[in-house]
């Protein structure tokens, strides 16, 4: 068993909301058993040194009205005991003596029972690890019942960074700090720390123990992981241990109820999106009255939204459906959610708070682009009541499959600047625009694949500097007579010529048509 010290007989037996008046530099100091005053004088018999004394200044009054605190004190120091702890008033004159002997004195609360404050430290002395353990369960049921209170997870931080007096810090599965209760040195450690599972370690010279939070054993399908709590301090023993498995477990319990609220609020907002796609025309006042409850003002024009991530998986776009939730709520703004297989929507009002849609968007996209590298964000054209918030969702949708399939992810994409590209999407279906694919491009794709040439790259390029030779060959890092040698075969294989109005107007179609109608197979004639 480690020896005790003043230290961990008040983080270890103590009640709540002692504090340290004077002499913190002897809280190292060892302890060898507790003492309580005599009913009659001498106050203390038998000491032997490294007692931690418990004593009310009512009692102290009582045997004798001279004897002062600071005067015990100094007939005690001369044992020497290792800390007083009082109940009851301390004088400036006390602690002034207690500081300057070096000696704990402790206050006491008012309410402190003191013989069972001395049964707690006669235990922690008696039997270290089984005190520490039944400290630890205690320190699980305080932070049950907070949580059941509503106390929150700052109000459980707040709790276990009294009870252990360690700092420490709360982050997110991907590592991100969430909250910190920390200061100094600690606090560098804590926030610079990229927690990635259980078990202690040493960072910038910080002793660190890291717990995480809703660990489930492997194999489990329903395993969670909410998180990582981290305790930190110069040095870390059993008991800070235990009071992180505690407080994960507390933090875990919170989380999963917050996960149950905003999956409910999902839901909620979920199906009144649904409600509006498939509702009739006469149901608009019922819908804008449940939409004022919900807290949107649906009477203002709105935007359909939608983001989405490549190859994203259903955890991968539930991580980003609360991303986005938490992006609206920062920049202010009630928008109906909705998450779907694939991606989330939602309706942003046309303009808020002086900014546009598109601006909205942009700022959306850059909030979640850390989180998530690669996001796109589409919207439709405003919708300037209900009834059109179906066709906005029609075009977000496909300025999304542009972003995906045509002009490739990380950007924002408005269906109103899509150009050439919003006929092209109308017409993909169309045996025409097969027919005038076939005519125009088709040879130049099949030489491309048969040969492994660059006729198709050398062809937007031409029609990307506006038929600049020298741009062209310069973005091409080709020599000229290299980029005139590569025009003319375009000419020959396609019988198109780009140097004529009519053809090249052609080939610069054929060339984006060419990119639609990748996204679906090819009719069979």
């Amino acid at each position: 068993m480690p020896p005790v010290t003043v230290q961990d007989v008040v983080r270890l037996a103590l009640p709540e909301g002692v504090v340290i008046a004077a002499g913190s530099a002897g809280l190292s100091h060892q302890v060898s058993w507790v003492a309580t005053p005599r009913a009659t004088p001498p106050v203390f018999t038998n000491l032997r040194g490294g007692e931690f004394v418990l004593v009310a200044t009512s009692t102290l009054r009582a045997l004798d009205e001279r004897l002062t605190l600071a005067n015990l004190a100094e007939r005690l120091a001369q044992v020497p005991i290792a800390a007083i702890a009082v109940q009851g008033d301390i004088s400036d004159q006390a602690r002034a003596t207690a500081e300057t002997l070096r000696l704990p004195l402790l206050h006491l609360p008012d309410a402190s029972d003191i013989r069972e404050v001395e049964r707690e430290v006669q235990r922690l002395i008696s039997d270290y690890d089984a005190q520490i353990e039944r400290r630890a369960a205690q320190l699980g049921h305080v932070l049950t019942q907070r949580s059941l209170a509503g106390a929150g997870i700052n109000g459980l931080l707040e709790t276990l960074a009294e009870r252990t007096g360690r700092s420490l810090a709360f982050y997110s599965p991907t590592g991100e700090v969430r909250a910190l209760r920390a200061r100094g040195s600690a606090r560098v450690a804590l926030q610079t720390l990229q927690p990635r599972g259980t078990g202690a370690m040493t960072h910038l010279g910080q002793q660190i123990w890291v717990q995480q939070i809703g660990q489930i054993a492997s194999g489990d399908a329903a395993a969670r992981n909410f998180g990582y709590l981290a305790l930190c301090g110069d040095t870390l023993d059993d008991w800070d241990r235990l009071a992180a498995q505690q407080g994960a477990s507390a933090l875990a319990l919170e989380l999963a109820k917050e996960q149950a609220v905003l999956a409910a609020e999902e839901r909620l907002r979920g199906d009144f999106v649904q409600a509006v796609l498939v509702g009739a025309a006469a149901d608009d006042k019922t819908l804008v009255q449940r939409g004022r409850e919900l807290g949107y003002d649906l009477r203002q024009p709105h935007v359909a939204l939608l983001c989405g991530v490549a190859n994203g998986d259903d955890r991968t776009i539930t991580r980003l459906s609360g991303a986005l939730s938490a992006a609206l709520n920062a920049l202010g703004i009630a928008a109906p959610m909705m998450r779907r297989i694939d991606d989330v929507l939602c309706y942003i009002p046309s303009v808020s708070r002086g900014r546009r849609a598109h601006e909205i968007a942009d700022q959306l996209h850059a909030r979640l682009s850390d989180d998530f590298p690669g996001v796109l964000v589409a919207i439709g054209r405003e919708a300037p009541a209900l009834t059109h918030w179906s066709r906005s969702l029609r075009e977000a949708e496909q300025a999304l499959l542009i972003g995906r399939e045509l002009l490739g992810n990380g950007r924002v994409l408005d269906f109103g600047d899509l150009g050439v590209y919003r006929l092209l999407l109308l017409l993909r279906d169309s045996p025409e625009l097969w027919e005038f694919y076939r005519s125009t491009l088709a040879t130049l794709v099949d030489y491309d694949r048969d040969q492994h040439g660059e006729l198709l790259k050398t062809l937007e390029a031409f029609f990307e500097h506006n038929g600049n030779l020298a741009r062209t060959a310069e973005a091409l890092h080709i020599h000229r007579n290299t980029l005139l040698y590569r025009l003319m075969r375009i000419k020959e294989i396609s019988a198109r010529d780009p140097d004529v109005a009519e053809d090249r107007l052609a080939l610069w179609l054929a060339l984006k048509a060419h990119r639609v109608l990748k996204t679906i197979a090819e009719p069979v004639t």
